[in-house]
């Protein structure tokens, strides 16, 4: 489903600092579903939104059972999860990027933001060399706040992009002591 030749061909952005924006990730159709039916069950609230998180420590083998420690997820979405847990997704962002992550841990978060969460500027963990966003919202208006501000320093005003969480667009980024 996903369309690991659109991360492969991503253009990495350099400036302000290494960073790709990808369109066009899934079908148009399967992009749709993937929207109207995001998870619901197994998120928590901590202040900042309501992640649901799953850790994969190896690349997925498929003679191997599936991880079965996070909630039950429709048909669409554990095929989403299972497209990210390949060898060949992290050899297409390792393409784009230039690492290898064929032994980096992987983490997938999910989140819900509420109208008034909100997420202030900064850099990644030291253990993270890229984090990758997908988005899942049909609509937008950047009246709403909530877009993604790739910054070109840790001012919260010095916008250099702004990226709504439209549908079916992606964001990478490569972490940097200024990203």
């Amino acid at each position: 489903m996903l369309d690991l030749n659109a991360i492969r061909t991503g253009i990495m952005q350099e400036v302000p600092y290494r960073w790709a924006f990808l369109q066009n990730l899934f079908p148009e159709k399967q992009s749709l579903e993937l929207s109207n039916n995001y998870p619901q069950e197994g998120f928590y609230q901590d202040g900042k939104g309501f992640p649901m998180q799953m850790v994969f420590d190896e690349i997925q083998d498929i003679t191997k059972p599936r991880i079965t420690d996070y909630p039950k997820l429709n048909n669409l979405w554990q095929q989403l999860v299972d497209d990210l847990h390949t060898a060949a997704y992290r050899a297409a962002v390792g393409e784009l990027t230039g690492f290898n992550l064929m032994d980096d841990l992987m983490y997938i978060y999910f989140f819900r933001y509420d109208i008034e969460n909100s997420f202030p500027p900064h850099p990644d963990s030291l253990i993270i060399r890229i984090v990758q966003m997908f988005y899942f919202n049909q609509e937008w208006d950047f009246n709403w706040g909530g877009c993604l501000r790739i910054l070109k320093d840790d001012n919260a005003d010095s916008v250099f992009q702004e990226i709504p969480p439209l549908i079916n667009t992606s964001v990478i980024l490569v972490r940097s002591d200024n990203s």
